[in-house]
């Protein structure tokens, strides 16, 4: 199915609940919505209602402008629900999508029932030297390229993540990572189940014990492996995530 937000086309899936309730999955960044794929179908065997979307730039929606930032992928996400007339859905949402959901919980209070943060995005990371160094060194070497004294090549800065995006998604990544959602955390009302995997590097074991402590109605579980320790443990998270949600 697709849906035409602020001129983007966007693609999602929807599977009509049986027991009048639905979930919204969103992936993370580089995902699909085929990212849950198992845990859709499992749902659906439960009887609710699914709805996964290709956040823009990923899958088969459209590549956003350069300005685009977390609070337009958040747009598109209540767009897709408002097409369907989905007033009150539980969310499951895995790192880049946790930012998403953050943001929509905290700013739409009555709209998420439950929600499932799966080593999720959008804390700021504890301050490192070794970060500090390697950005400070990128500046200096942007600047000296700016100012024509050296040609060099600095694509090959940043994360793994960065590095494979297109030229084009990369001034929409930088506008993302720039967000601290640590303040959204107290106008998030509904009961919250964190979900990680212990050995992540990505999003490290400390942003879940600040998730729970910045959540007031919230709970950690922890599996070993690291930031898809989920897909390591399909069966088991799906069992989780379906008695949470009942």
């Amino acid at each position: 199915m697709k849906i035409l937000v602020d001129g983007l086309n966007i693609t999602y899936k929807k599977i009509v609940s049986q027991n009048g309730k639905y979930v919204l999955l969103l992936h993370g960044w580089g995902g699909d919505l085929n990212s849950f794929r198992f845990l859709c179908e499992y749902l659906a065997s439960k009887g609710f209602g699914v709805v996964c979307l290709d956040f823009p730039g990923f899958g088969g929606s459209d590549v956003p402008p350069e300005t685009f930032c977390l609070e337009d992928y958040c747009n598109v996400a209540k767009k897709v629900l408002e097409a369907e007339k989905i007033d009150k859905v539980s969310i499951v949402a895995h790192s880049f999508g946790g930012r998403v959901a953050i943001l929509l919980a905290s700013k739409n209070v009555g709209l998420v029932d439950k929600l499932v943060l799966v080593d999720s995005a959008g804390l700021k990371p504890k301050f490192s030297i070794t970060r500090w160094a390697k950005v400070c060194h990128y500046k200096f070497l942007k600047s000296l390229k700016k100012a024509k004294i050296i040609k060099r090549d600095l694509s090959n800065f940043g994360s793994e993540d960065y590095k494979a995006l297109p030229q084009n998604l990369r001034p929409v990544f930088n506008n993302i990572i720039k967000t601290d959602l640590s303040k959204n955390l107290k106008y998030i009302s509904c009961p919250t189940l964190i979900v990680w995997g212990k050995q992540d590097k990505d999003t490290p074991y400390y942003m879940a014990k600040k998730l729970k402590k910045g959540i007031k109605d919230s709970a950690i579980v922890t599996f070993d492996g690291g930031h898809f320790a989920y897909l390591q443990n399909s069966q088991k998270f799906s069992i989780i995530v379906n008695q949470f949600l009942k």
